[in-house]
């Protein structure tokens, strides 16, 4: 925060960050949005028959933030790590 406050950098514009709706938009996410948002029964959503969807991996894991960006956040009280679950499925 200090080399900002500095101008020796600078943050990124807000319209370089990107969010959820800026992701490409698939098939399977619209039938998933459409059931969600709309209560639509998994019936009524068009499928494929002997569709196999297998879980090959599923594993929590967890992602430590680096000392540095802890330093610079140190204000914000930036937590040390985050706890993610990464899967792979496989059709």
């Amino acid at each position: 925060m200090e080399e900002v406050r500095r101008r020796e950098r600078m943050p990124l514009p807000q319209s370089f960050v990107l969010g959820a709706k800026d992701l490409p938009r698939t098939i399977l996410k619209q039938v998933v949005f459409k059931a969600k948002v709309g209560n639509t029964r998994a019936c009524k959503v068009p499928g494929v028959e002997a569709l196999v969807v297998r879980v090959v991996s599923s594993v929590d894991k967890k992602l430590e933030v680096k000392q540095r960006f802890l330093e610079i956040f140190q204000e914000e009280n930036y937590p040390v790590e985050f706890g993610y679950k990464s899967k792979v499925f496989q059709t």
